[in-house]
């Protein structure tokens, strides 16, 4: 029959011969500096993650105008738009591009990739509004009048 003591005593001495010397290896690795880029990269991703915590942090306090209001100002300065044919082209022009701005900041907020901060103009401009105008509405933020396309 084993004896539980000389049991106990056995696994203390095996864990004391196997531990002792990783112990001083670990160590020694740690004062010659072969951990020194690891360490880096864990108070790294220790920073970042401060960082990403305070930022929902600050999204829970989120401040600015509601997406019902920036959606109702999407679909006043498009209305502007569509009516600016006989206004100058400075007016068309400010109109277009608080339309973009705003279309671009809806957009931000919800997360839908867009071009509209590039230099593009024209054609392709008016291509990407169309673009980002469907995928919005298919998001569910209402841009276009209700009573088109709808029944009498």
């Amino acid at each position: 029959m084993v004896d539980p003591h000389q049991v106990v005593l056995s696994i203390v001495a095996v864990a004391i011969m196997i531990g002792v010397p990783i112990i001083c290896v670990a160590l020694y690795d740690l004062l010659s500096g072969r951990w020194d880029e690891q360490l880096l990269r864990v108070r790294s991703a220790l920073l970042s993650s401060r960082e990403h915590r305070h930022n929902v942090r600050l999204l829970r306090r989120q401040q600015g105008l509601p997406l019902e209001e920036m959606a109702a100002n999407l679909r006043r300065l498009r209305a502007a738009v569509a009516a600016d044919a006989n206004r100058s082209a400075a007016h068309q022009m400010g109109n277009r591009l608080a339309y973009d701005r705003i279309l671009s900041q809806v957009c931000n907020m919800l997360g839908v990739e867009h071009d509209l901060d590039s230099e593009s103009g024209g054609m392709e401009r008016d291509i990407e509004r169309f673009r980002l105008e469907a995928e919005l509405e298919r998001v569910g933020v209402v841009i276009s009048d209700r009573r088109f396309g709808q029944a009498a």
